[in-house]
């Protein structure tokens, strides 16, 4: 896998594309590298690839969901797992129940943007 020695990345998983830019913008403004995908899918093809400090996780997505994406995380390599901030509309309760026994942080929609770019650096800061 490659492993930028340059800034934190952070990849976004997201099938709403307004939402997606938004987020990519304003973590890019903060100073980190950011990619994206539409879908779990997608998101599984760039881990295999490429490491990511966090990753921002839409729960409902078309393909592959986030909980399906959270479920093969937890498998195949579970560190992967403190890395992520589920952004959701869901309740979370139903998150919770669903995700039991799995490290996350959830950031319940709608979110403050900048309420999620601080998530991001706590949990870079946080593997440091």
């Amino acid at each position: 896998m490659v492993r930028s020695n340059q800034d934190p990345g952070v990849l976004i998983v997201e099938d709403d594309p307004a939402i997606r830019r938004l987020v990519k913008t304003v973590l890019q403004r903060e100073g980190y590298r950011v990619d994206v995908a539409n879908d779990g899918i997608e998101a599984v093809l760039k881990l295999g690839v490429a490491e990511f400090d966090v990753i921002v996780l839409d729960l409902m997505m078309p393909n592959l969901d986030g909980f399906n994406l959270m479920n093969t995380l937890a498998e195949n390599d579970p560190s992967r797992l403190q890395k992520i901030i589920v952004t959701s509309a869901a309740s979370p309760s139903i998150i919770r129940d669903r995700m039991t026994g799995k490290p996350f942080d959830l950031l319940p929609k709608p979110f403050d943007i900048a309420h999620l770019a601080e998530r991001v650096a706590r949990c870079i800061e946080a593997q440091v």
